[in-house]
This record gives structure tokens, sequence and C-alpha cells, in this order.
């Protein structure tokens, strides 16, 4: 609070909340990762892994959450997925990820009145798509080497179920896409790809 008491225009406090309250504070709950959620088989799973994570973080200022990992686990030796995300199904991680953004959004509405003023909203992750090398972006720009159509009818239709469910702000990641970034620029050479995080066709084509 006297952060936000002193800045001027009000700040986006975030934390990677997609595991339980310990992704803002030590001493928070850690739920378990997305893929133990999934094994459950239980989408009420991951609504109260919502509840937790957002509830948590918003008790102790945090206002935005960088979750749910909305990634598609394509190749189990990718460092960055595995078991952050919600599986290898594209209709389990938007189930699940629905469920995660619902829990957040019923937490901090209905039990912290009064206790969190901007509520906790969500940025869904890692654009255009992390999971199918085995690079860590972080490191080094991996790529998503999808067709446009196995695009759209995989990480394009999650990325689209979720914006439409309301999830707030998307992450762009240190991620290519060649498929559209030479659909959106023709010609477009191999030394000029760039990741979706720098990316004009990608983020403004």
């Amino acid at each position: 609070d006297k952060i936000q008491a002193a800045a001027k225009i009000p700040l986006l406090i975030a934390a990677n909340l997609e595991a339980g309250g310990s992704g803002a504070l030590v001493e928070g709950t850690p739920f378990g990762s997305q893929l133990q959620v999934a094994a459950t088989g239980r989408v009420e799973n991951a609504r109260l892994l919502g509840d937790i994570s957002g509830a948590e973080a918003a008790s102790v200022g945090f206002n935005l959450a960088f979750a749910p990992v909305c990634d598609i686990d394509r190749n189990w030796r990718n460092p960055i997925t595995n078991v952050r995300t919600f599986g290898s199904d594209p209709d389990t991680v938007i189930e699940m990820s629905k469920a995660f953004m619902d829990g957040v959004r019923e937490m901090c509405s209905a039990y912290l009145d009064g206790i969190s003023k901007h509520g906790v909203a969500v940025s869904i992750k890692h654009f255009p798509g992390d999971g199918c090398d085995e690079r860590d972006q972080h490191l080094v720009t991996s790529v998503n080497d999808l067709s446009c159509e196995e695009w759209d009818a995989t990480y394009g239709m999650i990325y689209r179920a979720l914006i439409e469910q309301g999830a707030q702000t998307v992450m762009a990641g240190h991620i290519m896409q060649p498929a559209y970034s030479r659909y959106f620029s023709p010609g477009l050479k191999d030394s000029e790809q760039m990741p979706a995080s720098c990316s004009k066709e990608l983020i403004d084509g």
C-alpha cells in the first residue's frame, strides 16, 4: 500500500502465481504445479489453484499474476514448459486455464474486498507458445515451428479462448513463429526473423 500510495501512476506488481501463493512470497502456500493439478483430472483443482494464488498474492499487494501458463507440453525435453503446463492436450489447457482465471477473479472479488484495492489481473503466457523445441527462451531464442494452420488449431485456439474468457494481458515470449511472421511479411529472410517479444509481425501485424 505504501508503494502504491507513493506512485503517481498505479503500479503493476507481478509474480509467477502458477503454483500457489508461494510464487509471491516465501511463506505462501505451495498448492502444486499446473501439471500436477491437471493430472488429477479435476477442473475444480485448477480453480482452487487460482483461488490460493490470487488471494495470497493480493493480500500482500500483488495485482498481476504471470499465470496461467497456457503453453502446450509438446516436447518433454523443453526446460520451460514441462511441469509448468496443464499438459499436451489443447482442450485440457483451455479448460484448466479458464478455471484458474475464474478462481483468481472469484476469490479476489468475493473475499478480498477492502484488502486489495486493485484485485489481481492475469497474464497468459508465453505467446506465441512455448513447448515445441528443447531450448530455454530465457537464455536463447526458441522456435514455435508450427504451420499457420497447426498454430490456429492449437496455440491460437487457446489464446482466443482465454482472451474471450477475459484474460487482461498476454506475455510475449522470446519465441519465434516463422510461419506467421512470413504470413504477415512475405519474403521475410531467416536473418530478419525476430522472437515475439521484438517482432513487428507477431505483435503489431
